[in-house]
């Protein structure tokens, strides 16, 4: 080998291990960067003309493993998602109140039932009196504040969607433009570019938000999709998410997907819901709380909300106070003057005076539609709303009134005597399942933004009676993925079987509807729509003049179900003390004529009646995440606290388990891919022995050529 061959091989060392050192450098220098892989040199012999000519670095590899990164990813994704259902969860519980403490529900409950236990011993004392009204209002208010405050923690997990939507936005952004670098980089021989770290650091902040899933061409990019395959990062496109924030009647709109084409921006293809694709991540875990556990949570009240009301107005509406109120005004039924009457059974509406004695009585019969006043002899009531009140307009005659105006019965008695109803004790009237005081809401004892009662008591051939609006129907899945829906438009010609008609044309055999025999209208999912619920987008029928749509008057739609906990309270003439409280019942028999006591003063069998519900069986229907059941006010209540207990220890374990495998996942990859400081400085003695040995290589030619140079011709 000649002198110059053996300098340029000492050269080549020079240069091969100071570019080695240089990686050895940024190996040690990188040790505590995130997501940083370890870069290794591999050598390679230079050969020219079948020599051997020094040294070079054939690449320098960055070191990676295919499965650590995506196991690391899913775990990041799954870890994220527990996570911020266990957040959630935590200031649920906070809201809740721990069992026993005084401020949960069931506790507050137990007050009410205690407060009539003591007033039973003196129900005419004002301070017993006062301290049944505060129990109540403060149990109200409590339910009331806890429906507002759940809407309030899926109002902030919504705005934490549209926050990581945007988030995400930006990281696909990113990650196709850092595909663009790298492509660019390898062309050219660049395999460890820094770029590639870039990457994995935007990877793993997209991974928290969304379950991805990789796959890396030939030539550096990073092709990104959703774990069951929608394209989120192409070679020349890349996913936008969309997510319109706030709430429509309870519905929260879906993420939408649109892919952009990277070179114009222009959208390329159809948008696309992303709900059912999220699969985990931050925002698949907002978005099952929000839509799925805290919409059923709200639910869950409501039906707890809807059965206190029913069961205690019940009660409350055959209970009177003494002296009995002068006049009783009930609630918008939605009901119109030309709607039949549609009861069965027998009630009393009396007038008394203030000493509880009877001055006038009126028997009405529905079922031979006829009324007698003080025994005298039946008299039509005919078949209509209308015509009934005024029936009881002249039987009243100058003991007192009756009116019904836009949906609302009352009946008022003349100067200070009273008004009471009572019901026949072996045929009590019923509509809808319900009694004729209770169906008019003419002695409620709580009251809610919906009405508690959504058994019309309607039947098929009834006519609609609603306006020229239109309600907008949509069935939604367990996670809020949006399914089939139907705009249908009302007239008032329409009877209540053309309107289940349109609504099962609307929806196709995607859903549907029939009409209970109580005047329920119930939905039921069709084939391949197990699960899902129904919601209104917008609803603007109106019964008549009563001001009551559609939804509200069958209680359609989740968000009706959870109106029954929004502004729970007592009834303000209740609340404000405007009249005693009621805790007598009529005694009024056949044979009670005028002058016969109604109303004993210091009665507490109604308020025993109010008491006894603490243990009364009731039929709770399936609402959100709980199933029908018969219990007693307390158990169910007892029963929406464990639903809660139990979701969250699962989650809490969920939690730790995803936390201890993102760990595990993340010291696996680290192990492959990370700086070993160990492995780096020996490879730094190697490096620096080799570059020594080739400058005393590269010196010992200096010498040899410095002594040819000296050696003088002969």
């Amino acid at each position: 080998m000649s002198l110059n061959g053996i300098m340029s091989n000492a050269l080549s060392a020079l240069h091969t291990n100071t570019s080695a050192l240089d990686v050895v450098s940024s190996n040690i220098s990188n040790v505590n960067t995130p997501n940083y892989a370890q870069r290794v040199v591999n050598e390679e012999a230079q050969v020219v003309g079948g020599q051997l000519a020094g040294v070079d670095i054939a690449d320098i590899q960055r070191v990676t493993n295919q499965f650590l990164t995506q196991q690391t990813l899913a775990a990041q994704s799954s870890s994220s998602l527990y996570s911020a259902q266990n957040t959630i969860l935590n200031q649920i519980n906070a809201l809740l109140g721990q069992v026993g403490s005084g401020t949960d529900l069931p506790s507050q409950l137990n007050d009410v039932f205690a407060s009539l236990g003591t007033a039973a011993l003196s129900p005419t004392t004002n301070t017993n009196q006062q301290a049944v009204l505060t129990a109540l209002n403060k149990f109200a208010a409590s339910v009331s504040a806890l429906s507002s405050s759940i809407s309030g923690v899926r109002n902030q997990a919504d705005q934490q969607v549209m926050t990581d939507v945007g988030s995400v936005n930006g990281y696909l952004q990113q990650i196709y433009q850092l595909n663009q670098q790298i492509e660019a980089a390898q062309a050219t021989g660049d395999t460890s570019s820094s770029l590639l770290d870039q990457r994995d650091q935007v990877m793993q902040s997209l991974s928290k938000l969304i379950g991805v899933s990789t796959t890396t061409t030939s030539n550096g990019a990073m092709l990104v999709s959703t774990t069951d395959g929608v394209n989120l990062v192409g070679n020349s496109t890349y996913a936008q998410l969309s997510c319109a924030g706030g709430a429509t009647n309870g519905n929260y709109a879906p993420v939408m997907l649109q892919n952009l084409n990277a070179l114009t921006g222009l959208p390329t293809g159809s948008s696309q819901s992303l709900n059912a694709d999220l699969g985990s991540g931050e925002i698949a875990g907002l978005i099952q709380m929000r839509d799925g556990t805290l919409g059923d949570l709200q639910e869950d009240l409501g039906n707890f909300a809807q059965n206190v009301a029913l069961g205690f107005n019940a009660q409350y509406n055959a209970n009177v106070a003494f002296p009995a109120p002068t006049s009783l005004s009930g609630r918008d039924t939605g009901l119109l003057g030309t709607d039949g009457m549609n009861f069965t059974g027998q009630t009393t509406i009396a007038v008394t005076d203030a000493s509880g004695n009877l001055v006038s009585r009126i028997d009405v019969d529905f079922d031979t539609g006829t009324l007698s006043v003080d025994g005298g002899a039946p008299a039509s009531i005919g078949t209509s709303v209308s015509d009934f009140v005024t029936a009881l307009n002249g039987a009243l005659g100058a003991n007192g009134t009756a009116s019904f105006n836009n949906g609302q019965l009352s009946i008022a008695a003349t100067g200070t005597n009273g008004v009471v109803i009572q019901d026949d004790s072996s045929d009590p009237s019923n509509r809808g399942g319900v009694s004729f005081s209770q169906y008019f809401g003419m002695n409620d004892l709580f009251q809610a933004a919906a009405p508690s009662i959504s058994a019309t008591g309607l039947s098929a051939a009834d006519v609609g009676g609603f306006n020229n609006g239109t309600i907008n129907l949509q069935i939604n899945g367990p996670v809020g993925q949006p399914g089939p829906t139907a705009s249908i438009t009302l007239n008032s010609g329409m009877t209540i079987s053309d309107i289940v008609n349109a609504l099962n044309a609307g929806f196709g055999s995607a859903a549907s509807f029939s009409l209970t025999s109580n005047g329920s209208l119930v939905m039921t999912p069709g084939a391949g729509y197990s699960g899902y619920t129904l919601g209104v987008l917008s609803d603007t029928t109106q019964r008549g003049t009563t001001g009551m749509s559609l939804s509200e008057l069958f209680g359609l739609g989740k968000q009706q179900i959870i109106n029954q906990a929004v502004n729970f309270s007592v009834n303000p003439i209740i609340a404000d003390g405007q009249q005693p409280l009621a805790f007598g019942e009529p005694q009024m028999t056949a044979s009670t004529t005028a002058g016969g006591m109604v109303i004993a003063s210091g009665d507490s069998s109604g308020l025993l009646a109010l008491q006894n519900l603490s243990s009364t069986q009731l039929t709770f229907p399936a609402a959100g995440g709980l199933n029908a059941e018969t219990a007693s006010l307390g158990n169910y209540a007892d029963s929406f606290y464990q639903s809660i207990a139990s979701l969250t220890q699962s989650v809490q374990q969920n939690t730790t388990a995803s936390g201890d495998q993102l760990t595990e996942a993340q010291t696996r990859q680290s192990q492959v891919s990370g700086v070993s400081l160990d492995t780096e400085l020996s490879n730094m003695v190697l490096y620096q022995q080799a570059y020594s040995a080739g400058a005393r290589v590269l010196q010992t030619a200096n010498q040899l050529f410095s002594t040819l140079l000296q050696i003088q011709p002969s």
